[in-house]
């Protein structure tokens, strides 16, 4: 129960000036710690000032998934990938013999584009997706002295596609994998001439440009060429591919990098054979390493934020910041684009001066999302996965909120489905406040919370934070507090 000497005492905080005290200890609920003299009180007033902050760079290669496409955002504008990916000659393209042992000539049919879709998306698939191939004229290297792509990296590609057509998106169904019908039975010497069976996307790459690669490639086999068993000679040959989305694409998916289930397909036929003319085929997987185990898959992500009610293209460098004051009292978390929400809790260190001695029983920091930026369609909330890193006023970096057994500390969300506007993500910084009250702090540490550095530039989830001060949806810190008189 408050009382009116706490009440007083919360109302005036920021006018303290903090005391030292080593009497602060992290208890649990439950310990024999209330006695006459004490006081247990809930505390969810303190001031608290969020804003969003971008990162000035984010690795986006190494990752085991492809994100492809595009999305409209009615928060977060329009972003999109372009996806950079080198293809392997899986094993070699060796040229066939007959039943005597006789080398024989193969002669191209098509190239097709398969990939088997997981069954995450974020957007609207109802729509009809546009997907551009377009083969690479430089190239993937790593730029000297670094170690991954980034989400602004480039190659330089022909601008005449390979691939460039409307395709309906049905990741559900499309991700859904069965050896014996994605090699047309080929163990089970089973025919499949003229038609695929499988569930994945499966587009044929019809232009003058991939019907050329094809044929160069079969001419290549023909003449046993080296490069089918030297990647240098291959990577030359191929340099890589870049899979766009077009303008008017409304989702985003992901594709798994190995297990044959991101390639193109090369179906030719034999021409002196006693099974002359049967449909065959040889896979080039896209891959995340090369040769030499570098990462060489990666993802370009761009956004325009110039269309945005809160005006986010105003977030140009990570040392500034949008106080949530200039954003409709919102915040904002976004993969990919690396956007992170940065609060920073002034007078925490004020909880010191109330009573004589006390303690910190909990510590519980809530976030809200914003009840109309989300649904189970199109835009859902994120898996609760967001990390809160120490940082400083030039929204730099720092260690990892510590969780249980030194793990990272970590959201978990509440659902609450009666009532979608009081669902929250929470977090646990008993220990985080507590090492406040007793080391004391910088007026401008602060806290950035969002994806993990080594993931966010891997995930398209976003989040949209209210912090309208007027709200019972704000952001809060909730401290259960020992007074002892």
């Amino acid at each position: 129960m408050r009382t009116n000497h706490v009440l007083l005492l919360l109302l005036t905080l920021s006018l303290f000036v903090s005391c030292n005290s080593n009497n602060f200890e992290e208890h649990q609920i439950g310990d024999n710690l209330i006695d006459e003299n004490t006081e247990v009180v809930l505390i969810d007033t303190l001031t608290i000032k969020s804003s969003t902050v971008i990162l000035d760079s984010l690795a986006t290669s190494g990752s085991s998934m492809a994100i492809l496409g595009r999305y409209q955002d009615e928060f977060l504008g329009d972003v999109k990938t372009d996806f950079y990916g080198v293809l392997d000659y899986n094993g070699g393209f060796k040229k066939p013999k007959n039943s005597e042992g006789t080398k024989i000539a193969i002669e191209f049919d098509s190239l097709v584009f398969m990939v088997y879709p997981n069954k995450e998306y974020f957007g609207d698939t109802l729509q009809p997706q546009r997907l551009i191939i377009n083969q690479l004229v430089e190239n993937i290297e790593l730029p000297e002295n670094e170690k991954f792509f980034y989400a602004h990296s480039k190659f330089a590609y022909n601008e005449t596609p390979l691939l460039e057509t409307d395709f309906f998106l049905k990741p559900v169904k499309q991700n859904k994998f069965d050896q014996i019908i994605d090699t047309h039975g080929k163990e089970q010497d089973v025919d499949y001439i003229g038609k695929y069976y499988g569930k994945g996307i499966f587009l044929k790459m019809e232009s003058e440009e991939a019907i050329s690669l094809g044929k160069e490639i079969v001419d290549s086999v023909n003449v046993e060429s080296d490069m089918f068993i030297n990647s240098k000679l291959w990577h030359k040959f191929i340099k890589g591919l870049v899979i766009r989305p077009g303008d008017n694409n409304t989702a985003m998916w992901q594709v798994p990098i190995g297990g044959n289930k991101f390639r193109v397909r090369l179906y030719y036929h034999e021409t002196a054979y006693d099974n002359a003319g049967k449909r065959k085929f040889h896979d080039f997987p896209i891959v995340q390493m090369g040769s030499s185990s570098t990462q060489l898959s990666f993802a370009n992500y761009s956004s325009d934020r110039s269309t945005t009610p809160q005006q986010l293209d105003r977030l140009k460098k990570q040392e500034e910041e949008l106080s949530s004051v200039e954003t409709d009292d919102l915040t904002f978390i976004q993969g990919g684009v690396g956007i992170y929400t940065k609060i920073n809790i002034p007078h925490i260190e004020n909880l010191n001066t109330l009573g004589l001695t006390g303690g910190i029983l909990g510590a519980e920091l809530r976030l809200y999302p914003k009840d109309d930026s989300y649904d189970d369609e199109l835009f859902q909330l994120p898996k609760s996965n967001f990390v809160l890193y120490n940082t400083n006023e030039d929204n730099k970096f720092g260690s990892l909120l510590p969780g249980p057994n030194n793990s990272a500390l970590t959201f978990s969300f509440v659902k609450k489905p009666q009532n979608k506007a009081e669902s929250y993500y929470k977090a646990d910084l008993t220990s985080y406040v507590n090492n406040v009250l007793v080391n004391g702090k910088e007026y401008e540490d602060a806290i950035l919370i969002g994806f993990p550095l080594e993931s966010v530039g891997n995930t398209y989830d976003r989040l949209i934070i209210e912090d309208d001060p007027s709200s019972d949806f704000r952001i809060r810190l909730k401290v259960t507090y020992v007074i002892q008189r």
